[in-house]
């Protein structure tokens, strides 16, 4: 319940989650502290959806002997937040992120193609992000959502666009270790107020270039299996089908992509079997959709930063920073 509440409002109070969940604040921060210490739930910063970014999937085979090596050194790039092994033609995928094309294709050209262990690459370059920044348990009752959830900035439409300058990306970097740091935390590794960084967290999340995602070990939370689909949509539907597929319970990411597949999905199951449930509600939804490819992912190296073991505990951080030089 608590981890429901916490992918509602990542930042909700302590106060708030109690009350919500007919504890005491006080128990509730023991709860969150034990998942924090354990490795077992995080809380991390992400871009919003009016960060300007680009970005994109790179899939990779391997020679034998050499996915392991290659794997951990793709997810020491600070523009890879995250690292697949997965069943399949290739051996792994990484998820990537740019502030802007030059150091993409940098990246996706150069840097990563040049990574020891790789045979053959593929890249495809994202348009659009229909989902991965919100995910539901179901755990909870919508009134105890409620009474957690954040109050959405009236202005955040009329928001101008910015650019991000050095205390937005210092402030996004410090809340990827923790996205639950307290203000006073916060103002002390940034040598800045309280009250200016509390200014402008709340003008990244009011400009939508600044959100937060809750996340926890999956197969202890009875969702162990992770599968990966390529779909091929029409043009007309993909951005309807990319919306209405990325509220689906099981919809980890749903990335509109160039390429032969146009659609990229990961799925969070209860178990393999589950997978021919929602490909046969996929079919009877759109029938003009294609599944070209889908994969079975064996292993998850690093998600959104955080570094996992072979159980899916977060062991490390290494802090996506989608500014870094390549």
């Amino acid at each position: 319940m608590l981890l429901d509440a916490l992918h509602v409002n990542p930042r909700a109070s302590f106060e708030q989650l109690g009350a919500a969940l007919g504890v005491s604040a006080v128990t509730a921060g023991r709860r969150w502290r034990r998942l924090a210490e354990a490795g077992q739930a995080w809380v991390s910063s992400a871009p919003g959806p009016r960060m300007p970014l680009v970005g994109a999937l790179f899939e990779a085979e391997c020679a034998p002997g050499r996915v392991a090596g290659a794997a951990a050194a793709l997810a020491a790039l600070p523009q890879v937040f995250s690292v697949h092994l997965v069943s399949g033609t290739r051996d792994l995928y990484a998820l990537v992120a740019a502030g802007d094309s030059r150091t993409l294709s940098g990246l996706v050209l150069d840097r990563m193609p040049a990574v020891p262990g790789l045979i053959r690459v593929r890249t495809s370059v994202t348009t659009e992000v229909f989902s991965g920044r919100h995910w539901r348990l179901g755990a909870i009752s919508a009134a105890q959502a409620g009474a957690v959830r954040a109050q959405e900035p009236e202005d955040q439409e009329q928001a101008p666009d910015r650019v991000p300058d050095r205390f937005d990306r210092e402030l996004f970097l410090a809340l990827q270790d923790d996205g639950r740091a307290a203000y006073r935390t916060l103002a002390e590794r940034l040598g800045k107020s309280e009250q200016a960084v509390k200014r402008r967290m709340s003008a990244l999340l009011r400009s939508g270039q600044l959100t937060f995602r809750t996340d926890f070990v999956r197969p202890q939370g009875g969702w162990p299996v992770q599968v990966a689909l390529w779909l091929q949509v029409p043009d007309e539907q993909l951005e309807l089908v990319g919306r209405q597929l990325g509220e689906w319970p099981q919809t980890r990411v749903c990335l509109a992509v160039v390429g032969k597949a146009n659609l990229f999905v990961t799925l969070q199951l209860h178990g393999l079997h589950a997978l021919d449930g929602v490909l046969r509600r996929m079919r009877g939804s759109w029938p003009q959709v294609r599944i070209a490819e889908r994969e079975v992912v064996l292993r998850s190296v690093k998600s959104w930063g955080r570094m996992l073991d072979e159980d899916g505990y977060a062991t490390s951080v290494i802090p996506v920073d989608i500014w870094a030089p390549v």
